[in-house]
């Protein structure tokens, strides 16, 4: 399907170095969440203010461009924090693939779900090129965005499909 590097399984990561990231992650992911739940929190009483300057025009959608901006640099989950089952399955495709299926069938089931963010963490040992031919076969395409397969793949459903049965 596609024959870019990117698009194949990624390697392997040491143990050493996920160990190492699992333990920040434990560290940091606390105080991580607690900095992002503020930052709703302003951003939130930022938004009575512009409640009560909704009578001038294009200011919500200005605030709403902001919070958008805001989340898309600040992620609830940051790509470099890894979980303890990540931890220990780390290469393992069956895990990957279950994560992946996981991900597709929740997000195929509500119809109103129109696109969809795969973040690495979800096909990691099966690949972006795998990834993107299973949610072909849930009735997702790739976005017509810039995609970057080692981070995340951004989808679109792109008809009514009814979910495959497992393999």
């Amino acid at each position: 399907m596609h024959r870019d590097p990117s698009w194949e399984p990624l390697p392997v990561r040491g143990t050493t170095r996920l160990t190492c990231q699992f333990l920040l992650t434990t560290v940091y992911a606390p105080v991580h969440w607690l900095l992002c739940l503020a930052l709703f929190l302003v951003l939130l009483a930022f938004g009575f203010v512009i409640e009560l300057l909704s009578l001038i025009p294009g200011v919500e959608k200005g605030y709403l461009k902001l919070m958008d901006a805001v989340f898309r640099v600040i992620p609830i989950w940051p790509r470099w924090f890894v979980t303890l089952p990540e931890l220990g399955h780390e290469g393992d495709a069956a895990f990957y693939q279950a994560r992946l299926e996981a991900k597709l069938t929740k997000f195929s089931a509500d119809p109103n779900q129109r696109d969809m963010d795969i973040p690495v963490r979800k096909y990691r040992a099966v690949g972006a090129g795998h990834a993107a031919q299973r949610s072909g076969e849930y009735g997702w395409t790739l976005q017509e965005v810039r995609q970057r397969p080692s981070t995340e793949l951004r989808l679109v459903r792109n008809a009514a499909v009814q979910a495959p049965l497992s393999r």
